[in-house]
């Protein structure tokens, strides 16, 4: 096979890898507009460190990268649920279907919803004004994903977002909208000694803004935010080992700080697996403080079973802030 082509396609690999660094490398002010939707879903991606985009191949990928929903064969549904296992009430869910017609492409549509109560609001004093109230942050996902040629997909993903906070004597309620770009490059489709090679690329929030209403006795008008966009590679390596199948994947964020995703994944059959990855958190400016933040590694690890058209996910996160479980129930049609 002529070895030109191969090295093409390793250079390619690291110029997405080496740009996303180069996003990073001048730290800008830290802007936090749209966090709702950061967390990531699937119990399956989160149990690997939320390292999917290279992946790509379940229908949480309308999330991860919508290019890769051309990877899935007919109809997949999935959810996911936060278990809490702390004192925080807290609530997070998103279920989504995904129904790939093969000539015309892929389309999915998703719900994500984010709760959390027992938020208690105080004045400059520290005195409590209400006790016991909550938010909520919710993302409608619309996406499409169309096979440019085989071995290689776009997608866009298309974002609702509808939520409201608690402040002084109101509540407050703001609405948005966004959009993403993905693509997906399968290298074994043009080098097949590269059999197995995964890229995939998503540009998060390419264009996403949120408007808040107006705040009674202290704005008139509302407030708009730009949510910053995420340069998110991702690089993966399928290896078959007879019955086995071992998947390494690193995934990069840039959104405000350089955060590398590393995860892999065991599957015996493509019926059971095991999977763990890490989450390393880069610096961020300390403001006027001067200095940088930062933020311990997170673990993770999780189990997953398939049988004929219907599978369970696992995964447990140890974060800095709280350990928590998420659990997924995926269907095949």
């Amino acid at each position: 096979m002529n070895g030109i082509k191969i090295k093409v396609l390793a250079m390619a690999a690291a110029a997405v890898i080496f740009s996303a660094g180069l996003f990073a490398a001048d730290p800008q002010p830290v802007q936090f507009a749209g966090e709702s939707m950061a967390i990531g879903v699937g119990a399956r991606p989160l149990g690997m460190g939320a390292t999917f985009a290279g992946i790509a191949d379940d229908a949480s990928t309308s999330y991860w990268n919508s290019a890769g929903m051309t990877n899935i064969n007919g109809v997949e549904v999935s959810s996911v649920k936060l278990t809490r296992i702390n004192d925080l009430d807290t609530n997070y869910s998103y279920v989504n279907i995904v129904y790939n017609t093969g000539t015309f492409g892929a389309f999915g549509i998703g719900w994500l919803r984010q709760a959390i109560g027992g938020i208690t609001i105080t004045d400059i004093n520290g005195v409590v004004i209400k006790d016991s109230q909550s938010n909520a942050d919710n993302v409608i996902y619309l996406a499409y994903a169309y096979p440019i040629s085989k071995g290689f997909s776009i997608g866009l993903g298309g974002k609702l977002m509808l939520g409201n906070y608690p402040a002084i004597g109101t509540t407050v309620n703001y609405m948005g909208g966004g959009l993403d770009v993905g693509f997906f490059f399968k290298a074994g489709e043009f080098v097949k000694e590269l059999k197995g090679l995964q890229l995939g690329l998503n540009l998060q929030d390419v264009f996403t803004q949120i408007t808040w209403d107006p705040i009674a006795g202290v704005s008139t008008t509302g407030i708009t935010e730009k949510v910053d966009m995420n340069f998110k590679p991702g690089i993966a390596y399928k290896i078959d080992f007879g019955q086995f199948e071992i998947v390494p994947a690193v995934d990069l964020d840039t959104k405000y700080q350089l955060i590398i995703h590393g995860g892999m994944e065991l599957w015996w059959n493509k019926m059971i697996a095991i999977r763990g990855g890490i989450k390393s958190w880069g610096g961020i400016p300390n403001g006027t403080a001067g200095g940088t933040l930062t933020q311990a590694m997170d673990w993770s690890m999780g189990a997953s079973i398939r049988w004929y058209f219907i599978g369970i996910d696992y995964a447990y996160v140890n974060s800095e802030l709280t350990p928590v479980q998420y659990l997924s129930i995926v269907g095949k049609f």
